[in-house]
């Protein structure tokens, strides 16, 4: 009887993961939704296009550098719009620290 009542709530969040899942999913695409709206707002457009191809060759980037142009944004440390020359040079920060790999081929 506990668990008729438990699914007769209707969101099935507990019971599925498929269900769990699904809502992961939209909560995800929801506040990625609502960062690229605040990011469009902050960022001039060539800079923000820059950010958009940096989303799709490393997100990983993409998700620091967002953020930190958020921060920056909460902290009030920014002046109008950030230019692309600006969004450079945070990545260069955030990229500072990362070692650089080369591969040397060695011929016999």
């Amino acid at each position: 009887m506990e668990e008729a009542s438990a699914s007769a709530d209707g969101d099935g969040s507990g019971r599925d993961p498929h269900f769990r899942r699904l809502a992961e999913f939209q909560a995800a695409r929801e506040a990625e939704l609502q960062r690229r709206a605040l990011l469009r707002q902050l960022l001039e457009p060539s800079a923000y296009e820059r950010l958009s191809n940096i989303r799709l060759s490393n997100p990983d980037l993409y998700l620091k550098l967002s953020s930190l142009v958020g921060m920056l944004y909460q902290r009030g440390e920014l002046r109008g719009k950030v230019s692309e020359e600006l969004l450079k040079a945070l990545a260069g920060r955030l990229l500072a620290g990362r070692r650089e790999v080369s591969i040397r081929r060695e011929s016999k």
